[in-house]
């Protein structure tokens, strides 16, 4: 379920589809792609720019780069970097890379510097340099050019992760804020991941799936999510979490095995049609493991326990539990010590941390005064 549409998501009103199947955005691939524009006198354009990567594994539409992700208004001014983000299927490594423009605007001729495309699912970086018109008024005239990597650089490798959410169909549950999750495993942890496109998310009622990439953390079993509180309507009913990755296990996979031949067999003798034997055996595959991460509850300032941010155990996980922590701060008698502000903490241990947890909840009504002692408790 993706949007075509110049105002929503990533501003594509074209798509590759491919039969449906469980967790198909894992198997695609990000690429990002950050375009500068050259320094000199009049480099910049007014022009719509489209670009198509030809790869080992094939080549990708003419696709048009609408939508920046570093949010800049001009896009392709002098001296500038625009950066965008490309999801396609997997077209292996790079080989040529095919870029211009659609000649529109007052100022329709550029100067095209250079073109860096990462790509993190691959751990590589493709350098292209340009440093050429792309101009009807200049050089050969042309305002498309293929362009070769002169380096490709390796860089840190990410994996795909595909993130549900589903906000509770309940008054004002929808939220207005923003929205961002952290995923744990045994071999460690993500950072922050904002979950945010163009298109009005969270509104009440509805599932929302978004693609991100992050270290292979392995086994899931635990997430924390939360917003920021921002905006009018921060409140938020959150309903589930399901988080998607693929990882590697042994399937049975169908084998037909045809029969031997009787060499004995009279040949004159009608032959009888001999059935096809079926053979089951196991071998290693990339499989979609799904962990749901119910949760049912609100993450609301004025709501329950009034914190915006949760920890959600995997459904199922039986080895965790959640504690609950009393923490006691002391606050020195030096004069001015005491502060207005609001005070966090983060307890580290063998399998995580707790992440930044508010301390709201004292037995003083007026916190970290001048030589008091306050405790909090904290789960």
């Amino acid at each position: 379920m993706r949007w075509l549409d110049r105002n929503e998501d990533d501003g594509q009103i074209i798509r590759e589809l491919v039969p449906a199947g469980e967790g198909l955005r894992l198997f695609n691939v990000n690429y990002q792609i950050a375009i500068k524009t050259g320094s000199i006198n009049g480099a910049s354009s007014d022009s719509k720019v489209f670009v198509k990567m030809y790869g080992e594994k094939g080549d990708t539409c003419k696709m048009m780069l609408m939508v920046s992700e570093n949010d800049l208004s001009n896009y392709y001014e002098t001296a500038r970097t625009d950066i965008f983000t490309v999801e396609t299927f997997d077209i292996g490594t790079i080989n040529r890379f095919l870029i211009g423009h659609t000649n529109e605007g007052l100022r329709a001729g550029w100067f095209l510097d250079s073109v860096v495309i990462s790509v993190p699912v691959h751990g590589k970086q493709y350098m292209f340099p340009s440093h050429r018109w792309l101009c009807k008024d200049e050089s050969d005239g042309k305002v498309e050019v293929e362009i070769y990597p002169s380096e490709i650089l390796d860089i840190e490798r990410m994996i795909n992760y595909e993130v549900t959410v589903t906000t509770g169909n309940l008054r004002n549950g929808g939220t207005n804020a923003n929205v961002y999750c952290q995923i744990y495993g045994e071999e460690g942890k993500t950072e922050v991941l904002a979950l945010k496109n163009r298109s009005n998310n969270f509104e009440r009622g509805t599932t929302e799936i978004f693609k991100v990439e992050a270290i292979d953390v392995g086994k899931v079993y635990k997430i924390r999510i939360g917003h920021d509180g921002s905006g009018i309507g921060d409140g938020w009913f959150l309903e589930m979490v399901n988080i998607k990755r693929l990882t590697m296990a042994m399937v049975q996979v169908e084998v037909k095995v045809e029969p031997k031949k009787d060499k004995k067999k009279d040949k004159k003798k009608k032959k009888k049609e001999e059935e096809v034997k079926v053979e089951y055996i196991e071998e290693l595959q990339e499989v979609v493991e799904t962990l749901a991460f119910p949760s049912n509850r609100w993450l609301a300032r004025d709501e329950v326990d009034g914190e915006i941010v949760a920890e959600l155990l995997a459904e199922g996980t039986e080895d965790l539990d959640i504690n609950s922590y009393e923490i006691h701060v002391f606050t020195g008698s030096l004069w001015g010590a005491g502060t207005d502000a609001n005070v966090y903490i983060t307890i580290y241990g063998e399998v995580g941390d707790t992440g930044d947890r508010w301390l709201r909840k004292s037995n003083n009504l007026n916190k970290f005064e001048k030589n008091q002692v306050r405790f909090n408790t904290v789960e």
